[in-house]
């Protein structure tokens, strides 16, 4: 699915911000401003354009990171707010269109080579998954992060410097959303202000689906994956039934996504409760 790839990598990099007990709701937002940064990037070369849309992705995390982190504004208003600066100046970058690069784009051949019928980006985002699954589980900055979110005021009595911890986690979130915002331009051979509607929560819906609570402090990296490939069956499904003659139109598909998410989460709700009572 066109989606699944650039889903995947920002629900990765919301595991860590979620985790920590913050939210990012600007990852579709740096998304699609990558991808305009690294069309607009791309006569200069492929290597230029990857690097420029990483990077930008990277300093919008830092950003929302120092925002939430130092300033210690809530990880919602911040984030809500990059998104919707992000959208305007993602149009103004365009020029009020789109930034076409050519088939023969160095990145776009990247993006459709494929190695045994495994598409090779499919298995550069594994690499990330699995590194990413690691720091999680395997490293000090993994269990810092679920300390953070698990009880901050713990945290920083432990000696913890939190403020870096958020620091960290957005900017690891912006820079995996800044590489879907690039691998989407190499799919699509267009930087489109208006793509990736609505991937923020379809990617943190994939987080909260995987078991990771939305207020942090528990998590796992393989059912975030797990919880991607579970919502692209479900609107694969949607899809399908769209194309057997039972009509369902794009807003009623919304209206069943939406659904879909809430009882995901109320469910998450009801267990944790459950789970509290009985300790």
């Amino acid at each position: 699915s066109q989606d699944l790839i650039c889903i995947g990598l920002m629900a990765v990099g919301a595991t860590f911000v979620i985790s920590a007990g913050d939210i990012d709701l600007s990852l579709a937002g740096i998304c699609v401003t990558s991808s305009i940064v690294a069309g607009l990037l791309a006569p200069a070369g492929g290597l230029v354009a990857l690097l420029g849309g990483v990077v930008a992705g990277l300093i919008l995390g830092l950003v929302n990171g120092a925002l939430v982190g130092y300033l210690r504004l809530p990880s919602f208003i911040v984030t809500l707010t990059m998104l919707m600066a992000l959208r305007g100046l993602s149009l103004i970058m365009a020029g009020k269109g789109r930034v076409p690069v050519d088939s023969s784009f160095s990145l776009v051949v990247f993006y459709n080579t494929r190695i045994w019928l495994i598409p090779l980006v499919f298995l550069v985002c594994a690499g990330i998954a699995i590194i990413a699954s690691i720091a999680y589980t395997r490293t000090s900055f993994g269990t810092h992060v679920l300390a953070v979110g698990g009880d901050r005021q713990a945290a920083q009595l432990m000696g913890m410097r939190v403020e870096r911890i958020q620091l960290a986690v957005f900017a690891l979130s912006g820079t995996l959303s800044g590489l879907a915002g690039v691998f989407l331009l190499a799919k699509t051979t267009t930087g489109n202000p208006l793509e990736a509607q609505g991937w923020e929560m379809t990617a943190i819906a994939a987080v909260v689906l995987g078991g990771t609570l939305l207020t942090g402090g528990k998590g796992s990296m393989w059912a975030t994956v797990a919880g991607v490939g579970l919502l692209a069956i479900t609107f694969q499904v949607l899809n399908y039934v769209n194309g057997m003659g039972i009509e369902i139109n794009t807003y009623l598909q919304n209206v069943i996504r939406g659904l879909f998410i809430l009882v995901v989460v109320v469910v998450q709700g009801v267990l944790l409760l459950r789970q509290r009572s009985r300790t």
